[in-house]
């Protein structure tokens, strides 16, 4: 497991982490919706955030169900009816205190202003590696800088030494980001830098966020350590419990049904934040499990803030999709700029599409692989 380039893209658009993941699980939405649409007799069945009742009674809200007609030639609403549904989630970053951190806040050395302390420590250590880096965050910083922050790397005999040492004059409410890519190498960057600017996935990063400052002194810190995935089971159960309930009531059996005469489909993002246990948790439950690449959801972040300005955000979501046109025309040049590569198989890793069928006249959700 990695962060993901989501995470990297984002982490720099300054908000806050929960606001910016609903924007994330919208975006997976609108791709989600755009890419329906592309199959266009398959939008004539479709109800979007339906609640869709399983063998337990329990009504579960699903961002797209597809339903036979009724005698007026709309989406019955009747779990007999039923075809097919498309759960969307997203399992983002979550951005912790440092455990030891906490610790270092604890003892009464560290009560005083954090200019007046001996400054905070913290160790990385590569899995698989030979060498350390021993990190160092203080304000012992040639004027008029306030903060530095020192890193030690050192080999397991101490006998291969690197300094490095970054200063940097800060204003309260800005961070430091001290992040491990995926090759191993440290990177520090100031306020005025973004994880975005790192060319490689990250797989560690620690933020030293400026709390408040005395003058131009530092009086306080926090330091947050971003984790990938934390809650990924907790969705994989989610959506494996929908799935399979739903199923139940419909099919009148847990088991996937061989002729796909109902469908379940998992589509989620961040792919790097799910471990192999969640992976096989709906893997056995969906009949589809399918994800959208970082780099798909980065280009619709980076296109609607092209398109939308400072409003672009407000812009992603399901309703804006269906009211607005200029948002419906981005949405498809979106998916167009990728050639329709927009949904990979978990399982085969090959780019997918949905696809309407007729089987012995019987409706038919199909997900079928691009060329």
């Amino acid at each position: 497991m990695y962060l993901s380039d989501v995470f990297k893209y984002t982490q720099g658009l300054g908000q806050k982490g929960h606001q910016i993941g609903r924007k994330v699980g919208d975006a997976i939405e609108l791709l989600t919706l755009g890419m329906i649409n592309n199959e266009q007799s398959l939008t004539d069945f479709l109800i979007i955030e339906d609640l869709v009742e399983g063998a337990t009674t329990s009504k579960h809200k699903v961002e797209f169900s597809f339903y036979n007609f009724n005698q007026n030639n709309q989406p019955s609403k009747r779990s007999a009816d039923l075809f097919g549904l498309i759960e969307c989630k997203k399992v983002g970053v979550e951005q912790t205190v440092k455990s030891n951190f906490k610790d270092w806040k604890a003892k009464a050395e560290n009560k005083a202003d954090f200019n007046l302390t001996n400054g905070y420590s913290f160790t990385i250590s590569p899995t698989g590696t030979n060498f350390k880096w021993s990190i160092l965050v203080d304000s012992q910083a040639t004027a008029p800088n306030n903060i530095r922050i020192k890193t030690l790397k050192s080999n397991t005999y101490n006998d291969d030494v690197t300094e490095q040492i970054f200063e940097y004059n800060c204003l309260a409410k800005s961070q430091l980001l001290i992040s491990l890519d995926i090759d191993n190498n440290l990177h520090v960057l100031g306020s005025g830098n973004a994880l975005s600017e790192i060319p490689r996935s990250l797989k560690k990063c620690v933020i030293v966020q400026i709390e408040t400052l005395s003058g131009n002194n530092v009086k306080s810190i926090n330091v947050n350590e971003s984790l990938p995935g934390p809650q990924t089971p907790e969705k994989a159960k989610q959506a494996s419990f929908v799935s399979l309930d739903v199923r139940k009531k419909v099919l009148g059996q847990f088991d996937k049904s061989l002729n796909k005469s109902f469908v379940s489909i998992l589509v989620i993002g961040e792919i790097s934040h799910w471990e192999e246990k969640s992976r096989s948790m709906v893997r056995l439950c969906n009949d589809y499990n399918l994800y959208i690449p970082d780099e798909v959801l980065v280009y619709l972040f980076s296109q609607f803030e092209i398109t939308f300005g400072v409003n672009s955000q407000n812009m992603i979501t399901k309703t804006n999709y269906r009211i607005s046109q200029d948002v419906r025309t981005l949405v498809n040049a979106i998916i167009q700029n990728f050639n329709g590569r927009i949904l990979k198989d978990m399982d085969t890793e090959n780019f997918v599409k949905f696809k309407h069928e007729l089987v012995e006249g019987n409706n038919r959700l199909v997900i079928e692989e691009l060329n």
